[in-house]
């Protein structure tokens, strides 16, 4: 939202609460309020009430008083709430009191929790950037973790001691990454504080007791900031990444061949770079950034040498299909998604021998990609293929392929001769009555046979179809 919006948001608040319990005691807080002084858009607004229970009393009061739009939902166990606002029901507020916290299992990330002063509250986030209070019915800013001073000297800094802020939860060494690298995109001054980096190094086998889902959900959030390379690079730097996706490691100093002037992983990084600076317009952009990180994943599994000492990666692009699969099944990661990943890693390859300018190619064999592929997901992978071109050698790149490709299709779009959507007019009731014969791998060898065709000729008719089947010998078992 923007900014004059959330201060009417804020003004509407205060008009509330003028006169009651909550006045002076109920603070937006954390992203919204670093956001505000940074002069940015602000996403969401979290409110912290300085009062026992404050959090589930101030939703109630809100929802008995004709406030809300909706039922309040409450958390008792964690003192949290959860509601829209009548007069802006596009706008979700979550609540609760402020608090202090005691992580009495060490290898747990749910702590006991009390409540506790604003300064407790504040002692007990991750960053000092993000614990930073507003005032609602004074608009004053309070800081106590020197958050305004860090922003102005773009520093990314804990709360308190590095140490017991990572032991007492790991995850908060991957918000460390997700927030640099996402103000590092914007202005290259922010660092991140020294002892907390050190803290993030040491700390970070407390990674080890993540949920594989809460890892998935911060490894999205760097993937789809401005720059993911620098959170990339950073996970790696502290040793984070082997516990992310281990395998990626496996591509650090991977020599490679003369197609390439980097290593595996920084040719990874190149594309991953490329992928992320060029313009998406489809619904998944998040898959197509995964596959460009992920789409080399199998060259370490079957890496070979020749007896001229030339180095090979002969079907990685299987190969990484298949360890995708793996990788993201670990994650937790949804059936559609998955397969999206696996296919766009296992197809990369597939346009490399068509040439600079498309000279190898015939009109068959793009119609058959347009075909396997679909509309959306067919430019989503020349995204990740023109990347990939990109990247290599500034003697093997192939930098005009996927533009040649698309000014093709869309000669072939213009002219109808594209296959996105197309449907071969026979089924195998056709082929089974024009050749007597039955069901089984003969009809199928036929229907593939009709494919062919069609891949020559999209405009090809049913009784042309036929024709040809009719006279069709089907191969040999």
């Amino acid at each position: 939202m923007t900014k004059d919006k959330f201060y009417k948001i804020v003004l509407y608040l205060k008009d509330l609460i003028n006169g009651t319990k909550f006045e002076g005691k109920t603070y937006v807080v954390g992203g919204a309020v670093r956001d505000l002084y940074m002069d940015k858009e602000i996403k969401d607004i979290d409110i912290v009430v300085e009062l026992p229970s404050g959090g589930i009393e101030f939703a109630n009061w809100m929802e008995e008083n004709g406030h809300t739009h909706g039922n309040v939902v409450t958390y008792p166990t964690y003192g949290t709430a959860m509601f829209h606002l009548k007069e802006y029901p596009e706008v979700e507020i979550e609540c609760v009191q402020t608090r202090k916290e005691q992580y009495k299992d060490k290898n747990s990330r749910n702590p006991e929790t009390e409540y506790g002063t604003l300064y407790e509250d504040a002692m007990r986030r991750d960053l000092s950037i993000n614990s930073l209070f507003l005032n609602i019915s004074t608009n004053q800013i309070v800081d106590c973790c020197g958050g305004l001073n860090d922003i102005k000297n773009h520093v990314i800094r804990v709360t308190s001691t590095p140490e017991i802020v990572y032991e007492e939860d790991g995850l908060r060494i991957l918000r460390c990454v997700r927030f640099f690298s996402r103000f590092h995109a914007e202005n290259k001054d922010w660092h991140i504080d020294e002892n907390t980096l050190k803290g993030m190094r040491d700390k970070v086998d407390r990674l080890s007791i993540i949920t594989k889902e809460r890892i998935a959900d911060e490894l999205n959030k760097m993937l789809m900031c401005d720059d993911p390379v620098c959170a990339m690079r950073l996970l790696v730097d502290i040793g984070a990444m082997r516990y992310v996706i281990p395998e990626l490691c496996n591509l650090v100093g991977l020599e490679q061949n003369k197609y390439h002037s980097d290593d595996a992983w920084g040719h990874t990084l190149n594309v991953l770079n490329l992928v992320a600076k060029r313009p998406f317009y489809g619904a998944a952009e998040l898959e197509v950034r995964m596959a460009a990180l992920l789409h080399d994943i199998g060259k370490p599994h079957v890496k070979s040498v020749d007896d001229k000492g030339r180095v090979h990666f002969y079907g990685h692009e299987l190969a990484g299909a298949d360890i995708v699969e793996i990788i993201l099944r670990r994650l937790k990661y949804s059936n559609d998604f998955i397969n999206e990943v696996k296919f766009l890693v296992e197809n990369h390859m597939r346009t490399k021998q068509w040439g600079d300018t498309c000279e190898h190619m015939k009109d068959k064999t793009l119609r058959k990609l347009q075909y396997q592929c679909g509309y959306a997901r067919f430019f989503e992978l020349l995204t990740l293929i023109d990347a990939d071109n990109k990247s290599h050698a500034i003697d093997h790149c192939l930098p005009n392929q996927v533009y040649m490709i698309n000014k093709l299709t869309n000669r072939m779009v213009d002219d109808n001769t594209d296959m996105f959507d197309y449907k071969l007019p026979i089924n195998g009731d056709d082929v089974m009555f024009i050749k007597g014969i039955e069901p089984g791998r003969d009809v199928k060898d036929c229907l593939e046979y009709a494919m062919k065709l069609a891949y020559n000729n999209p405009k090809i008719t049913k009784t042309e179809l036929l024709k040809h089947i009719k006279g069709y010998k089907v191969k040999k078992a």
